[in-house]
């Protein structure tokens, strides 16, 4: 198990290793694809993989329900009671991989009416679910490993294998272009480069006795505590994933084009996306610390922890977002061409909106350790559909726009909620402070916009160099990105709110 110490420095170490390298990936992936494949092949893989993310919603909650009581038995040391419960975890996990098969070839088969596609498109987009029914077991049995590793604190490991699986995937990509793949080949051997996490994932589970043994078992009643509670947690994560999954789905199916829109998507997607992952890694990081706090039950140390990373988490994410908020166009023109710089605007949107969802991941991580979830079920399921109606009602007039403004309110519904009700109603938490520790950081960002939005710097500025146009962008994105980060840092460190690089105490 990590030690206290080093738990978030390595974790989250990893973590910005894995998602940066996979930055690179879709950074590579996007215009090389797009360039091979054609916008409506690279359109039919977007499709596939989010009907295929949609549904993980068999998850049923499992993936957080189980990494909060593996946390707490181990904290207790129940150490059978673990080895009995993921081993009927890896029972139920098959079952859930039979039913998403299942489902898949049902959709392959079926579902040509439910897409804007033509027959030919719908036929590649049929050998696609196919190959991911295909690899379902394998996909899903990696789950249940994963939770073990990231209860016993081994985020760290976990983010090292996506690092080496991101590798493979980029070794792919040569190999598709530079070897003439076809879209058939090249999605399936990416789907099998994805299912490889299961080989290490189980290695290490036994390895460090997390496991007992990696064959099925059923033990019903033990299970049946991190079911029920996990259930708790589906309806959330229903919505959760509705909102998030379904804006590709429902370009597909409203759009005047599927595909083209869809692809559009894409481009816009990879930086947000990116920005996601990376910081939505913190939530797999913090709650085995907050199951255990819970436990606990130390108001004044709950509280002195969230506002801690409620603001090294606002900081983190404007250093993400601001640069490609000040420079959206900049970075969509260096990336696929600067007839497509439109989609910036859409960019910036999102990542600003980014803001306002990631910084509370520190009191969601809470919520979900606490069990407490009615109230945010509730508003999750009306802020989806809300926005599930505004992206299908504005698909025709703009089809990425629809997406992006539809999760916008989306997430805006949910942090209202979050501060006007549940932070006092269900976690008794000072809601001020905390709004405090979020708006200090987010301010002093909005404040070093000043001076590159006062210098005004243009692409025309790097004419002299007779370069590619499109490293003139990236030039323009790389000088507006460093005059808005030092400016930051100087009124972090002015305002004393950088925070300290000290060793981190087991309790924090």
């Amino acid at each position: 198990m990590s030690s206290g110490n080093n738990y978030y420095l390595s974790s989250f170490f990893w973590s910005t290793v894995s998602k940066l390298l996979n930055a690179v990936l879709g950074f590579i992936t996007v215009p090389l694809l797009l360039g091979y494949f054609g916008k409506s092949e690279y359109g039919i893989i977007g499709i596939a993989t989010a009907w295929n993310g949609y549904m993980h919603l068999l998850d049923l909650g499992m993936n957080s329900g189980a990494v909060k009581f593996f946390s707490q038995w181990a904290a207790k040391g129940d150490k059978e009671k673990i080895f009995r419960v993921a081993r009927t975890n890896i029972t139920f996990y098959l079952f859930v991989a039979v039913v998403n098969a299942l489902l898949l070839v049902a959709l392959a088969f079926g579902g040509e009416f439910l897409f804007k596609v033509s027959h030919e498109e719908f036929l590649q987009l049929r050998v696609c679910f196919l190959i991911l029914a295909l690899f379902s077991v394998i996909n899903w049995g990696a789950t249940s490993f994963n939770q073990l590793l990231i209860s016993d604190r081994q985020f760290d490991f976990t983010m090292q294998i996506q690092s080496l699986l991101v590798v493979l995937r980029m070794v792919l990509i040569f190999v598709t272009v530079k070897g003439g793949l076809t879209l058939y080949q090249y999605f399936f051997w990416l789907t099998l480069i994805i299912a490889l996490a299961i080989i290490p994932y189980a290695w290490k589970c036994r390895k460090d006795n997390l496991i007992d043994s990696v064959k099925p078992a059923m033990y019903w009643h033990e299970f049946k505590t991190v079911l029920t509670f996990s259930l708790s947690l589906f309806a959330l994560s229903l919505f959760q994933v509705t909102a998030s999954q379904s804006r590709p789905i429902l370009l597909s199916i409203f759009s005047e084009n599927g595909t083209d829109a869809v692809a559009d998507f894409k481009i816009v997607e990879v930086i947000p996306a990116f920005i996601i992952t990376l910081c939505g890694s913190f939530s797999s990081i913090f709650l085995p610390r907050t199951s255990e706090m819970v436990i606990r039950n130390n108001h004044e140390e709950i509280m002195a922890y969230l506002k801690k990373w409620t603001s090294i988490i606002t900081i983190i994410v404007c250093v993400l977002c601001f640069p490609f908020i000040l420079s959206s166009k900049a970075i969509i023109s260096a990336y696929v061409g600067q007839p497509l710089s439109y989609l910036g605007k859409w960019m910036a949107l999102w990542c600003v909106f980014l803001i306002l969802q990631l910084h509370s991941i520190p009191a969601f991580s809470l919520i979900v350790a606490n069990g407490k979830t009615k109230a945010l079920v509730c508003a999750t399921g009306i802020a989806c559909l809300i926005s599930m109606i505004i992206n299908a009602a504005l698909c025709k007039i703009v089809p990425v726009g629809s997406a992006v403004i539809g999760y916008s309110v989306y997430m805006t519904i949910l942090i209202l909620v979050y501060y006007i009700y549940i932070y006092k109603r269900y976690l008794n938490l000072d809601r001020l402070d905390l709004l405090k520790s979020f708006l200090k950081p987010l301010l002093l960002a909005v404040a070093a916009c000043i001076l590159p939005f006062f210098i005004g710097l243009d692409v025309s500025l790097f004419d002299f160099l007779d370069i590619p146009s499109r490293w003139s962008y990236v030039l323009l994105f790389t000088v507006n990105s460093a005059i808005w980060l030092l400016c930051f840092l100087l009124l972090l460190v002015v305002f004393r709110l950088m925070p300290s690089i000290k060793p981190i105490r087991k309790n924090e």
